[in-house]
């Protein structure tokens, strides 16, 4: 049987106060599935995190070349198109600097 493919919503914020506003955002919608990190190089909580890495490696590499000073908003998508639409639509329309899907 095929593993179930795991996907996210990647949302790239200048400053905390952005973020914050973005999860605000998605818990009102009903969304609750999403962890946020800085994405600095040398950052020892994500060297270090236990259990699921937040991003690939390589993933995280592109966006700390990119987004060297950023903070990230993973969000988990778990309950199909509606959900992802929603998502989608939600930090589309947040001040994120990036918005991206990814295969986790």
């Amino acid at each position: 049987m095929p593993e179930a493919r795991r996907r996210a919503a990647i949302g790239i914020f200048a400053n905390s106060a952005d973020l914050d506003a973005a999860t605000l955002r998605l818990h009102d919608r009903g969304i609750d599935g999403y962890l946020s990190f800085q994405v600095e190089a040398g950052s020892s909580e994500l060297e270090q995190g236990r259990g699921n890495p937040p991003l690939s490696p390589s993933t995280l590499d592109a966006l700390r070349a990119r987004f060297p000073h950023a903070l990230v908003l993973r969000v988990d998508l778990t309950g199909g198109a509606k959900q992802d639409a929603l998502v989608a639509q939600a930090l589309l329309e947040s001040a994120a600097q990036s918005v991206q899907l990814h295969d986790l």
